[in-house]
């Protein structure tokens, strides 16, 4: 069965909103630290009212989101590489994912992965069922 393209931009999206408008730094960031101190003298180092787009928090071993604050440490430079084994990292266990390209300005990169394994998903709308056989978004259970 196909994925819908909607849902693949929704389920990545939902991992993926802790990077829009954050703040990256790698976690051995010399300006870590003042970044920090600022944040909490300015009383937003656990978040804003006004901050409301926001992803799930996480811990990987190649960065941490921290979304309150807008701010993601990651283990290496973030270059368009770092960015697309971040991101693999991150949705592997969601997408069968083949292909990612990344661009920024005049860099791109471009890493293809083995498809291995299936998901298995809603006869009705393509969503990948959750633990329980249940589509989490229109009910259909297995």
């Amino acid at each position: 069965m196909v994925f819908p393209c909607n849902e693949i931009k929704k389920t990545a999206w939902d991992v993926l909103r802790n990077f829009d408008h954050a703040l990256i730094l790698r976690e051995d960031d010399p300006l870590l630290p003042a970044v920090l101190g600022v944040y909490e003298a300015q009383g937003i180092r656990d978040g804003a009212p006004q901050n409301t787009m926001k992803g799930e928090a996480f811990r990987t071993d190649l960065a941490a989101a921290y979304p309150d604050c807008r701010l993601v440490i990651t283990k290496e430079t973030m270059t368009v590489e770092g960015m697309i084994k971040i991101v693999y990292d991150l949705l592997k266990d969601k997408l069968n994912i083949a292909k990612i390209t990344f661009t920024s300005g005049a860099n791109a990169a471009c890493q293809e992965y083995e498809v291995s394994g299936t998901l298995n998903r809603c006869p009705l709308c393509g969503i990948a069922l959750n633990e329980e056989g249940v589509c989490p978004k229109c009910g259909y259970r297995a």
